[in-house]
């Protein structure tokens, strides 16, 4: 089996779902936590942002360690180790082993999806490589629609534990589909990690991606996480709830034919642009009236605008600094991830006093921001390569 094989492509496409499910499970069940436990919804809140700080954070220890030991065992590793945490976190007898079995099951997570990047990175020529992230971000989105509405509708009909134990299920079944997968060609690097991440953050555009991705997980995933929670503080039931914040998944899911047309046909610039506007507009609507109807609106405009904006990032990731592109990819998916965590916690005190509105227009404002701020230096670095290639020959480097 070819490491671009697309077998191989399609068991990566489910780890991303698997690493999804387990992330966006949470939202839904944030409520019925806080009634479990005794807790304010901005404590329970923490839950989703230990995750994501966990998540972020270690992304570049998983980077340096795919380099060293292959792509293959750690994506294995962290899917049969994540799902141990996740019963865990299923029989948590309190609030505390609770937090920390998610913050434990945020590590393990995320190797997943910067893994599977640059896999993808590793093997799939510049050409077709966007279209390749956009079909993962797609099956990454599925498992956020699905788990979006499993976990409300374990909160509702049975228990939110239910909804770990359906994740681990999930790790479970899924490890028994890898052992077939190749470790790409990987030709070693002469540095150390620590010499290449530090390389790696003394340049200007590596900078420049890791900041743009910071915003973006606070506008997308920060407002991501509330949209649940501010239906049910208004006696939404949680299959309800979490049945509108699927939104997300749908919308991105179901963009992937529009986004892999336009690929084609559009700069990567308004790629950006669009789908930082699309996010924002949908934010906007939410703020306007929090109700049912916003909620879902804001949720399928999430999603369609991160279709748009996230694989163009993620392409850019991968092209910044191609010589130590594992590190780039996982500082850039850290800096999605801590940029959710920072957001969601920093929206904590609204949330407990059903602010929602608030919320909702802080990040649809930052996301037109990110829009023009994020296209034009996307603009910048595209004409800088350009400007490269014609002293150094072709470079890696796609519209």
């Amino acid at each position: 089996m070819r490491a671009d094989s697309q077998a191989v492509q399609w068991r990566l496409r489910a780890t991303t779902f698997l690493s999804s499910f387990d992330r966006f499970a949470i939202p839904p069940l944030l409520v019925p936590i806080s009634h479990a436990f005794g807790v304010p919804l901005g404590t329970a809140a923490l839950v989703a942002s230990a995750y994501f700080i966990a998540y972020g954070l270690s992304q570049p220890f998983w980077g340096a360690l795919s380099d060293r030991v292959g792509r293959v065992k750690v994506i294995r590793f962290s899917i049969v180790a994540g799902g141990i945490c996740c019963v865990v976190a299923a029989i948590s007898p309190s609030f505390t082993v609770l937090i920390v079995s998610r913050t434990v099951s945020g590590v393990l997570f995320a190797a997943i999806v910067p893994t599977v990047v640059t896999y993808i990175g590793d093997t799939v020529d510049v050409k077709h490589r966007q279209h390749a992230l956009t079909l993962t971000i797609a099956s990454a989105s599925a498992g956020i629609a699905v788990a979006t509405i499993i976990g409300g509708l374990c909160a509702q009909l049975l228990s939110w534990r239910a909804a770990f134990l359906a994740t681990s299920v999930l790790a479970l079944a899924l490890s028994l589909t890898l052992t077939r997968i190749p470790e790409p060609v990987r030709v070693p690097s002469p540095h150390t990690y620590v010499a290449l991440a530090v390389n790696a953050l003394k340049q200007r555009w590596v900078l420049v991606v890791l900041v743009i991705g910071f915003i973006e997980g606070a506008v997308i995933l920060g407002s991501l996480t509330f949209i649940s929670a501010s239906l049910q503080q208004q006696g939404v039931g949680s299959a309800v709830a979490g049945s509108a914040a699927a939104g997300f998944g749908i919308a991105n899911v179901c963009c992937v034919p529009v986004v892999t047309r336009a690929i084609r046909r559009f700069a990567s610039p308004l790629m950006i642009a669009a789908g930082s506007a699309l996010a924002g507009a949908g934010l906007l609507v939410a703020a306007a009236d929090t109700v049912i109807a916003t909620a879902i609106v804001a949720a399928l405009a999430l999603g369609a605008g991160f279709g748009f904006l996230h694989p163009t990032m993620q392409l850019w990731a991968t092209q910044v600094n191609a010589q130590a592109r594992a590190v780039t990819v996982s500082f850039f998916a850290g800096s999605v991830f801590v940029g959710g965590a920072v957001a969601s916690a920093a929206a904590a005190p609204l949330a407990d006093g059903g602010h929602f509105s608030a919320i909702f227009l802080g990040a649809g404002v930052l996301a037109f921001l990110l829009a023009t701020v994020a296209a034009w230096l996307r603009s910048r670095y595209v004409g800088a390569s350009r400007s490269d290639n014609e002293v150094t020959g072709p470079a890696p480097v796609s519209l």
